[in-house]
């Protein structure tokens, strides 16, 4: 049995899960050997309680730890007492796959390790490397997941001991992100860009308001949907996402939240998709889910992007650069042709690199080495 351990602030959900959850759900669905072990669950994702282990003592430490910093020795021992649901379901064989987790990780690796089971960590973003840096001194994975090359070469500078290592890129649902039909014509009096994210400074929002004012500026007409909800828990605005609307032009338009089952119909009404991220993304979700609908990607040159546009699809600038940025989409508004071919290398790009058997090949790559290799504690550097 493989348990994937969603972190303390992730909800197991189609209506308020996070990527991560989002995958982890499909994984389920395509491997009935898997379950999940959530803070917060409902039963909108379709699986029955064997296939869902809840532990709400989650949130609380979700509550605390924005307050505080704790020390190890408390976490340590509190994570061993939640997760005892979970460790006395362990069987010698089983997978323990920890995402974006390293405390949980280090607090429950001899415990589980105790039990035959093994243990995988999936690195999805930069923001944890250096809590896994402290964490992992005292013991090693049995693997590391990466979502790109970029963050494995970035994290190994870092943690050098770490062996095992895979690369598995995230995947889109083709049962969502679909292109339309051919000969379907966008009625959209001006080319539509989109951008599809959370309202965060890292993700280079404010960056694309202003390429959207300098083509304002250059009489390029063209409209922006922005998609995506405030990076608040609460339902109160930021500074930030005030400081977007204040000073929004008027050829941006903020659409908020979209329901999941919405998205690919925003995605496929779209004539352009843009990324414009300012942090080093560990891979970038929704360039896969724009070339899945067949839409040409304007981003910028961060972290695991490139390896998504090595084949296609997406045409890359440099970050932090609202000029350099409104030459992008400049080039794609004006030349129709180039958003179609643009657009059609993605879609053949996604098919061949990103769609979910590929994700599960390599998926089961990992759990075949864990399986056949013998059981062991490794131990941290010294």
């Amino acid at each position: 049995m493989k348990y994937h351990l969603l972190a303390e602030g992730d909800n197991f959900s189609v209506y308020r899960g996070n990527a991560v959850a989002k995958n982890v759900a499909t994984v389920m669905r395509l491997d009935d050997s898997t379950a999940v072990v959530s803070p917060y669950s409902d039963d909108s994702w379709g699986f029955g309680p064997d296939r869902i282990l809840e532990i709400p003592q989650l949130r609380v430490y979700d509550r605390i730890r924005g307050r505080k910093r704790l020390p190890t020795w408390v976490t340590g021992a509190y994570f061993r007492h939640i997760y005892r649901p979970l460790l006395s379901r362990l069987k010698e064989g089983d997978i323990v796959w920890c995402h974006n987790q390293p405390h949980v990780s280090a607090a429950l690796a001899v415990p589980l390790r105790a039990r035959g089971a093994k243990l995988v960590f999936h690195f999805h973003d930069l923001w944890n490397v250096q809590m896994a840096q402290a964490a992992f001194k005292s013991f090693v994975p049995d693997a590391c997941v990466f979502v790109s090359d970029a963050l494995r070469q970035h994290v190994l500078k870092l943690l050098p001991w770490l062996r095992n290592t895979f690369i598995i890129h995230n995947g889109a649902d083709p049962l969502k992100f679909y292109p339309p039909p051919p000969g379907t014509a966008h009625n959209n009096p001006a080319p539509v860009i989109l951008y599809v994210g959370r309202l965060h400074p890292e993700k280079g929002v404010h960056v694309l308001l202003d390429a959207m004012r300098i083509l304002q500026k250059r009489k390029v007409n063209a409209l922006c949907n922005v998609v995506g909800p405030s990076c608040s828990r609460s339902s109160r605005p930021t500074r930030y996402d005030k400081k977007l609307l204040d000073t929004c032009p008027s050829n941006v338009q903020f659409r908020g939240r979209t329901l999941s089952e919405e998205i690919g119909e925003v995605y496929r009404a779209a004539d352009i998709s843009c990324c414009p991220s300012i942090c080093e993304e560990g891979f970038g979700n929704v360039n896969i889910e724009a070339m899945a609908c067949g839409v040409p990607v304007v981003a910028t040159r961060v972290g695991g992007i490139p390896e998504i546009a090595a084949q296609g699809g997406v045409a890359l600038v440099e970050p932090n650069s609202p000029t350099k940025l409104a030459d992008g989409l400049e080039r794609f508004i004006e030349d129709k042709e180039l958003r179609v071919r643009t657009g059609n290398q993605g879609l053949q790009s996604f098919q061949r690199r990103f769609t979910w058997d590929v994700f599960m090949k390599k998926y089961r790559d990992v759990s075949d080495t864990l399986t056949q290799s013998k059981s062991e504690a490794i131990a941290g550097p010294v």
